[in-house]
């Protein structure tokens, strides 16, 4: 069987997808991102009922999105993905978000598997499927280091998990971060400032009753550091947000 390099899907904006502007929201974005990439995981052999079944699942570590522009409510909108060589025990994926004009956003993303106790699973321990590996890359990016911010004070955003930020794997999706980290924004400041990139970092995996707190600090004019901490004093995500300021 031949495995595609590269997938894509096509679809139109939603409503629910979209924000008060009426823009598609970061984490419509994500979930995009993780649909076509779980359909290519299927197609490489290694989709989650087959992982399962080893008892390992996927989770995504790290992932940066460079925007030129976001679409809006019923554009016509195409996702594209492709994965890298393996490393040891990463997986790195290339996105490409287009509309009609073009391109609008570009994405690099970093994979592992776990066991169901939290290990990491080496690549080597896995059967690797066959096909040929793209060295293109949707976007030159490389500095995954994010600043750290200050506990100080009250946070920009908290909120106790429920059983509707659950995925399949029993604890928070991913997709769901995200909007934990723009919520620390103002409707006024999103309205003011043009979004220009974000990443997320995901260090620790969030269950049903946790509180989570999330605090910001401006590190240079609109470029902004997140980070996200449970009750027990540890380290759920770290993110950062770039802004054009108006």
């Amino acid at each position: 069987m031949i495995v595609p390099n590269k997938v894509e899907r096509v679809a139109e904006v939603r409503n629910f997808e979209t924000d008060f502007l009426q823009r598609i929201k970061p984490s419509a974005v994500l979930g995009y991102f993780q649909e076509v990439a779980g359909e290519h995981s299927e197609k490489m052999g290694l989709g989650f009922e087959k992982l399962a079944a080893q008892g390992y699942f996927w989770v995504l570590s790290k992932i940066y999105v460079e925007l030129e522009r976001r679409p809006y409510f019923r554009d016509k909108i195409r996702v594209e993905t492709w994965p890298h060589e393996p490393g040891k025990a990463i997986y790195e994926r290339s996105f490409l978000l287009s509309d009609e004009q073009g391109i609008a956003m570009r994405a690099a993303s970093r994979w592992c598997i776990l066991k169901k106790n939290g290990r990491i699973v080496p690549c080597s321990a896995i059967e690797q499927p066959h096909v040929d590996f793209l060295k293109e890359r949707s976007v030159s990016f490389d500095d995954w280091l994010i600043p750290e911010t200050e506990r100080e004070g009250e946070p920009a955003f908290s909120l106790r998990i429920a059983n509707s930020e659950y995925d399949l794997n029993r604890h928070v999706n991913n997709i769901k971060y995200a909007d934990y980290v723009f919520n620390c924004f103002s409707v006024r400041e999103l309205e003011e400032n043009t979004l220009r990139s974000f990443q997320i970092h995901y260090v620790r995996q969030s269950y049903e009753g946790d509180l989570l707190r999330f605090y910001r600090r401006e590190i240079s004019s609109g470029d902004f550091a997140v980070e996200g901490w449970n009750e027990n004093g540890e380290k759920v995500i770290s993110a950062r947000v770039c802004f054009d300021r108006v």
